[in-house]
């Protein structure tokens, strides 16, 4: 796989995808440095993965899985993120497991009229497959259309189950692989994601 550069990465759809642990959060947080070294913003993140209690993650067999992305500290660099919930480690059934994943929904949306209020020249958004088990992906690519620069990583494997929301999830991921620029699937298994 090529690497990504900034430039490369300008005026594009960029989405990573790849299985738990394969390197995506790494590679959007790489880019973002990058990104912030060389252009003034304003660049906006939306950080969507879940905090993981570390003895849920480890008791499950899943050490690594939902880590936030490591941010530049600058001014022009805007975090936003919400309490979110991870349906497939928390929810007891089906029913319950979408149930979570339509109010991380509904507390995700609030965040892209914040990203898109703040006229970003480019959106990160880490995570995005967890919006994508309750939400809209064409909700989502419309935003995503309204930012000229957009780097975007997701789930997209079996590792984690193939139930209902599984499912929902790689569907919706599907969908957006369809309408992205540049497409990066990460099959190299790293320590960190």
């Amino acid at each position: 796989m090529e690497t990504p550069t900034p430039d490369r990465i300008r005026d594009r759809f960029t989405l990573i995808v790849g299985e738990v642990n394969s390197g995506k959060t790494t590679l959007t947080r790489d880019l973002l440095h990058e990104v912030a070294r060389h252009e003034s913003g304003p660049l906006v993140v939306v950080d969507l993965a879940p905090q993981i209690p570390p003895d849920l993650a480890r008791r499950i067999g899943r050490p690594g899985i939902g880590g936030r992305l490591q941010t530049p500290s600058a001014p022009h660099v805007h975090v936003l993120t919400t309490e979110l919930h991870a349906p497939r480690l928390t929810g007891r059934d089906d029913e319950e497991k979408a149930a979570l994943a339509r109010e991380n929904a509904r507390r995700i949306e609030p965040l892209f009229v914040q990203a898109l209020d703040l006229k970003p020249t480019h959106l990160f958004v880490n995570d995005a497959s967890l919006y994508l088990q309750g939400g809209s992906p064409l909700r989502l690519l419309d935003w995503l259309s309204r930012v000229e620069t957009r780097v975007v990583n997701g789930y997209f494997g079996t590792s984690l189950g193939e139930d209902a929301l599984s499912k929902r999830e790689r569907s919706a991921m599907w969908t957006l692989m369809l309408h992205c620029d540049h497409l990066i699937f990460l099959e190299k298994h790293s320590k960190e994601d």
